[in-house]
């Protein structure tokens, strides 16, 4: 299934036209819920409120925040699983390591059949372009994904104008989720949903999700020195989030636009257009210096 970068379809006329509000079958739906910034975000606990309408939802989630470390998984060192009673949730699970891994546990230890989705979130900043490489909660969203189950990874963007009222972000996200869950916009195996909610005034998000693809411009890094001695300095990150290059097209530029957005992201990394694959070089010529 393939997209046009520019295309953008109605919640409000998906929600109609589809019957994603109340219907019986969306009604039996299982979600396994998950998140990177640990299980007393309020984050989670948004989505949690917003898929619970939909069905049952399970909660394996991780410890402890890991914000910005990537698709990080622990096969050397034992993994604590806890079971604890957290509100709004009930009985959750906790798992002391990465969100990948609770994606992980949750499909291949704790749950004996599979959920219809996993979704993770909802994360407190954008999750855009290159941060896809860096990201917890898109992380947990692809390990689902390359585990044959459909996902979602949804992130509001920060902006100190306008804070987060969770209850109103609860409320669209679960509206995104019930849309793009439908079948016409189901992704191949191995795929999975990007969404990014823009900052805006009053809460009042678009009413149309817009379908674009991700950036691939870098972000501007820089650092500062903190503390330094002799032999050593204390770096902080001093990059501006927004400082970051952007095509026409992508979704940096439509979420900085407050536009609503969906990237289908997908698990092929190799870059076929440059070199055939499948095939060989000898290394007969090659030289090495003395």
């Amino acid at each position: 299934m393939s997209f046009n970068p520019d295309w953008y379809i109605s919640v409000v006329a998906a929600e109609r036209n589809f019957g994603l509000f109340f219907g019986t079958v969306r009604k039996t739906m299982k979600f396994l819920i998950t998140n990177d910034d640990g299980y007393d975000a309020p984050g989670l606990a948004a989505l949690y409120l917003a898929l619970k309408p939909l069905g049952e939802v399970v909660v394996v989630a991780p410890s402890t925040c890991h914000s910005s470390r990537g698709h990080a998984v622990d096969t050397k060192s034992h993994i604590r699983l806890e079971r604890k009673v957290v509100d709004p949730f009930g009985p959750i699970h906790i798992v002391h390591s990465s969100p990948a891994d609770c994606v992980r546990v949750g499909l291949r230890h704790l749950l004996d059949t599979p959920p219809d989705f996993v979704v993770a979130g909802i994360n407190p900043g954008a999750n855009l372009g290159v941060d896809l490489f860096y990201s917890g909660t898109a992380a947990a969203a692809r390990e689902a994904a390359l585990l044959h189950v459909p996902a979602f990874a949804l992130s509001r963007y920060l902006h100190p104008d306008f804070p987060v009222d969770w209850n109103i972000l609860s409320q669209h996200a679960g509206r995104v989720v019930k849309t793009l869950s439908a079948k016409q916009y189901a992704l191949p195996t191995g795929h999975f949903w990007n969404i990014n909610f823009p900052a805006v005034r009053n809460e009042q998000y678009p009413e149309e999700i817009r379908f674009v693809p991700h950036g691939t411009d870098p972000h501007a890094v820089a650092f500062k020195v903190v503390e330094s001695d002799e032999n050593s300095q204390l770096l902080a990150y001093s990059a501006v989030y927004r400082d970051r290059g952007r095509s026409d097209v992508c979704d940096v530029r439509h979420l900085f636009e407050d536009r609503l957005t969906a990237t289908a992201v997908g698990p092929q990394l190799t870059a076929q257009q440059y070199f055939p694959v499948n095939c060989q070089v000898s290394l007969d010529g090659a030289v090495f210096p003395n």
